[in-house]
C-alpha cells in the first residue's frame, strides 16, 4: 500500500478510517457487508493481535454476533489481499494472529518462548529491499518481515533458573 493510502488507514477514529475502506471497496466493485463492517471495526478498537478465534469470541462478547470461523478466515484472508492486516505466527502454539495495518510500516520481533510480538523499523533492512528490488526489475509492493528468537526477558528466565539449578547442586 502506497504511503499516501497507509496514512488513511493512520485515522484516530474509525468513521474515517472505514470511509476509506469503502472508497477502496467501491473502486474494486465489491459490495457493502455487515460481518466484515463488524469484524473491521473489532480490530480496529484492538491494539493487540488476535487468533480468528479470539475475534469470534471478540465480536461476540461485545456485539452478541455470531459469525462462523469459516467466515471470520474468508474475511481475514481478504484483508491480507488488501494488505490491511499485517499477520504474525505466534509461537510456542504455532497460531496465526492478525491485527489492522492503523502504522506506517514496520517489522517484527517474535519470542519463541513466550509468543511475545514486538515490532522494530530500521531504514537499512528497507534500503535493501529496495535494492534487492531494482537489481531484479522487481515493482514491489509489500512485504513482511518476521524475525524469531528469544525475547530479553525469557533470556534473563532461562539464565536464572540455571543459575538456581547450579546453585542446587
Amino acid at each position: 500500500m502506497p504511503l499516501e493510502e497507509q496514512k488513511d488507514f493512520c485515522s484516530s477514529s474509525f468513521e474515517h478510517f472505514y470511509s476509506h475502506f469503502q472508497r477502496l471497496m467501491h473502486k474494486a466493485g465489491i459490495r457493502y457487508s455487515s460481518k466484515r463492517e463488524s469484524l473491521l471495526r473489532a480490530l480496529f478498537l484492538c491494539d493487540t493481535y488476535l487468533s480468528a478465534e479470539q475475534i469470534q469470541a471478540k465480536l461476540y462478547d461485545e456485539s452478541h454476533l455470531k459469525i462462523s470461523l469459516a467466515s471470520i478466515y474468508k474475511i481475514l484472508t481478504f484483508f491480507e489481499s488488501l494488505d490491511i492486516v499485517s499477520t504474525v505466527i505466534n509461537y510456542p502454539n504455532k497460531m496465526k494472529k492478525y491485527k489492522l495495518k492503523r502504522a506506517v510500516h514496520h517489522d517484527h520481533l517474535v519470542c519463541l518462548k513466550c509468543g511475545s510480538i514486538s515490532r522494530f523499523f530500521h531504514p537499512t533492512i528497507e534500503a535493501i529491499q529496495d535494492e534487492i528490488l531494482d537489481a531484479h526489475h522487481f515493482k514491489g509492493t509489500h512485504h513482511t518481515l518476521t524475525l524469531y528468537g528469544v525475547c530479553e526477558q525469557c533470556q534473563y528466565q532461562e539464565e536464572l533458573s540455571i543459575f538456581k539449578t547450579d546453585n542446587n547442586s
